[in-house]
């Protein structure tokens, strides 16, 4: 028995693994999709997202700070 992976072989393969990243791109683009409708019809809730987002980081960089100092 050969051990040598054949050419074909190595396309199939590769068929494959594209196949599955093309779906799964699909998938994360349509909960993108999902995501920009949301925001789009409330607006409020776009900035408090935004607001939520900002206050994460400084607290994580405050962290940060205080645990370099420690």
């Amino acid at each position: 028995m050969s051990a040598r992976v054949t050419s074909n072989e190595r396309i199939a393969v590769l068929e494959q693994r594209v196949i599955r990243v093309e779906a799964e791109v699909a998938r994360i683009s349509s909960k993108v999709d999902d995501m920009h409708a949301v925001l789009m019809q409330a607006k409020g809730v776009r900035w408090a997202i935004v607001a939520v987002a900002g206050v994460v980081g400084f607290v994580t960089g405050i962290s940060q700070w205080l645990m370099a100092k420690a």
